[in-house]
């Protein structure tokens, strides 16, 4: 993977303020699962499932991986993000309050995210950078991914989205909901991260909780590997750097 110590997407850190960034470095949110398990997913990305006798990979339907967004849904759910760190982070809820109060949050990350060709209304594209996302502060960095690694990795998403059968038959509220908690989780991490450069402890904190809320979703950060081919099984116990 090509590495040039920056944020993982120009922009995406700084949406998120200073001091909030700082209150959410350890908070639930940054390791609570999205509603839609995507368990065991991490088994059709890996090489054995190309293996003669592997359980063939379910063919993903592009059209169940978009959604169309509805602006009060999207209210919704970013009140609801508030409501669910309230009761474990009083704090950290009110600076998100504010943060969501000074323009459409998910607009802003659109813009951010659109350069390298994602697309805020695609599960997919949601996960592939919550995916790269999540592996990077686990390891104490957000460096910026290329292009072909970028690439490699929403393919590897749109399999294992494609293949979650509860997303089949999600409806767009369903859909907006959990590729909105993903974009947000990916924001406040990728800041988090950004803050905490030089702070080897707090970083570690960051990555720990990345991590629970990784396992939450049957993925385990240690596991795996990014290369410019996308995640590869590593083999090996934990290797945070």
């Amino acid at each position: 993977m090509k590495r040039r110590h920056a944020a993982i997407l120009p922009g995406l850190a700084l949406l998120v303020a200073p001091g909030i960034a700082r209150a959410q470095m350890v908070s639930p949110m940054l390791y609570e699962g999205p509603r839609i398990a995507l368990q065991g997913h991490a088994d059709r990305f890996s090489a054995d499932a190309d293996e003669p006798g592997a359980t063939p990979r379910t063919t993903a339907d592009p059209a169940a991986l978009q959604y169309t967004p509805s602006k009060a849904r999207r209210a919704a759910n970013l009140a609801a993000f508030v409501q669910k760190t309230r009761a474990a982070d009083p704090q950290g809820a009110a600076d998100l309050q504010k943060l969501f109060a000074e323009g459409d949050f998910i607009e802003k990350i659109r813009a951010a995210v659109a350069p390298p060709g994602l697309h805020i209304d695609n599960v997919a594209d949601a996960y592939a950078l919550w995916w790269i996302t999540a592996w990077q502060a686990y390891r104490g960095n957000n460096d910026t991914p290329d292009a072909d690694t970028l690439a490699a990795v929403r393919a590897q998403a749109v399999r294992a989205v494609g293949a979650t059968g509860e997303l089949a038959r999600a409806t767009d509220a369903q859909k907006q909901e959990l590729a909105e908690a993903l974009w947000v989780q990916t924001a406040l991490i990728d800041g988090a991260v950004e803050q905490a450069k030089g702070d080897r402890a707090r970083l570690r904190q960051i990555g720990g909780a990345v991590g629970r809320g990784a396992q939450a979703m049957g993925l385990d950060l240690a596991a795996i590997d990014l290369t410019s081919e996308g995640f590869v099984p590593l083999g090996g116990s934990d290797d945070r750097r």
